[in-house]
Parts: C-alpha cells; structure tokens; sequence
C-alpha cells in the first residue's frame, strides 16, 4: 500500500500523516483547516477539497476526528470517501467514537467491498510526532497484517482487541479509568496542599508507592507548570466519558457518573478548551491553592 488519504489532520492527525510523509508514502490530505492542510503539503502531503476527492484512488484512507457525527460524514454522508474508494481498498479510524458507529460504518464499507479497521490511538500529541502510539484495533487479524508495515510508522505498539468496536470498547474503557485517575489526583494533591503538604514530597512518595501512575508523571508536563498547556482538551475527554457510560448505560457506574459531573462542572466554568489535566482547577478555586512546581 503506497497511496494514502488522511482526513481530519488536527493536532493527532497531523503529526502522524507527516509520518507517512517522511515514510515516502503518497498522502493526499483533507480537513477544514485550510492552514493545518497548508503545513502537510510543504513537507510533501497533497490537498483535496473532500473527504471524497481525497480517497480517489487511495488503497488506505486514514480518519482522525473529533465526533461520531463527523467521521460518519466523512465515510458515509454525500460527499464521504465510499464514493471514491476503490474495491480492496482499507478504512482505518483513529477517532475515538462508540463502538455502534464503528459497526455502522464496517457495515456499510463492507457493502462497497472494502475493509473497516477501528483503531483509536493512545499516547498524546508527542507519541503521534515520534511514532510511539498505541494503536487499539478491532476488525480482521488478516487486514491487520496486511496494513501494520503502514501502521508500525505511527505506533510503538499495535494490540489486536478483538472484532469491529473491539479496539473502541477499549479505548473508551482506557480513557474513562484516565478520567478517574485525573480527578482522585486534583481532589487529593489539592487538598493535601491546603492541609500544608509540599506538592514535590507528596509526588516523589506517590509515584514511588502503589498511588503511582502516568496520569501523575503526565501531570509534570501539564497541570504543573505555569503555562498548562492544552494537549487533550477537557471537551474531548467529555465527549470520551459520555460515549463510554452511554456504552455502559446498563451497569452501576456511579465513580464514572460522578466524574462526568465533574467535567460537567469545569465546562460550565469555560474550561472546556483547556488540558484535561486543568479539571483540578475546579479543587483549586475551591481551595484557594495552586498546584505547581517550585520554580
């Protein structure tokens, strides 16, 4: 596979389609962002006004979007790439959507003799730039091995989770437990430094012991330092929590209820474009304390 339609090149996207750039892949790129699309094609990526233009040709086309609703345009809707995409040809979706959508979606590809891989990604902006993702896949183990020599230039890991809305299943599972994790840290260190902890000692002694986690050594990079950059919005972990307990809408989830509350919380305060680290805001202003690192 050498020709390659990438759609929807934000933050995620972008990184990995100048990865099949510099690969020497042919990457024809579509998103809204004239500007995100003008930066591709310098290092080499060409430009389509269409999800559908983009996939003409192409023997893989890419997805990485924010919502069911648009990846659902993009595959499906008037001017979505089954219009174009030849027979034989491999969708792969990075987005994180539900696993309904997914099975949707492999169904109707199936219908114009082509395959549907779900594989939403972890490890952040950084792993999408380096190529260490971790790619969670559902669909056919065969289709998988014909496209992981593409996708070993995206991923450190690539693990087989199961059948179409497998790889889904997992990722929202994945990202609810992160959720958790971000607010039982914000409740916790913020309260620990109003009672008088010092935030470093309380750190080194957690991540040594069993509260240790990713989220706590993430939280060095973002939550910590004076500028809190923005690397995974608040919105899109919303968006994540939503589509998982609407998954699990059948089973007792009070800890995941009560944290969407929480993100309920901090969008209705304006912070849903900030890192999704940020929610300890909320223990913050609740507890006139600011958790960062001495200078």
């Amino acid at each position: 596979m050498e020709k390659v339609a990438f759609i929807g090149v934000g933050k995620m996207g972008a990184q990995m389609a100048a990865r099949l750039v510099a690969a020497g892949f042919t990457v024809t790129v579509f998103d809204p962002n004239e500007a995100a699309v003008k930066e591709l094609v310098a290092k080499g990526a060409a430009s389509a006004v269409s999800p559908r233009a983009a996939a003409e040709g192409a023997d893989a086309v890419m997805f990485s979007l924010p919502t069911p609703a648009i990846l659902r345009a993009a595959v499906a809707g008037t001017d979505g790439v089954l219009g174009a995409v030849k027979k034989g040809g491999v969708l792969i979706d990075f987005s994180t959507v539900d696993p309904e959508t997914t099975k949707e979606l492999a169904k109707a590809a199936a219908q114009h003799g082509v395959e549907f891989l779900d594989s939403p990604v972890s490890g952040g902006v950084a792993g999408a730039a380096n190529g260490k993702l971790v790619l969670m896949v559902g669909g056919s183990a065969d289709v998988l091995e014909s496209v992981k020599p593409m996708l070993e230039h995206l991923a450190g890991r690539i693990v087989h989770c199961g059948p179409i809305g497998a790889g889904q299943l997992t990722k929202l599972s994945h990202n609810l437990v992160v959720a958790i994790n971000t607010v039982a840290l914000g409740e916790v260190l913020a309260a620990s430094v109003k009672a008088g902890g010092n935030l470093e000692v309380l750190c080194d002694v957690l991540t040594a012991g069993m509260a240790g986690s990713k989220m706590l050594d993430w939280f060095q990079k973002t939550l910590f330092t004076a500028e809190r950059p923005a690397f995974f919005a608040i919105d899109l972990m919303h968006k994540d929590i939503g589509l998982c307990l609407d998954e699990f809408s059948n089973y007792p989830m009070p800890l995941g209820q009560l944290v969407k509350q929480t993100y309920n919380a901090a969008r209705a305060k304006g912070l849903g474009g900030k890192d999704s680290t940020s929610i300890c805001e909320l223990y913050e202003e609740l507890l006139d304390v600011r958790l960062q690192n001495a200078a």
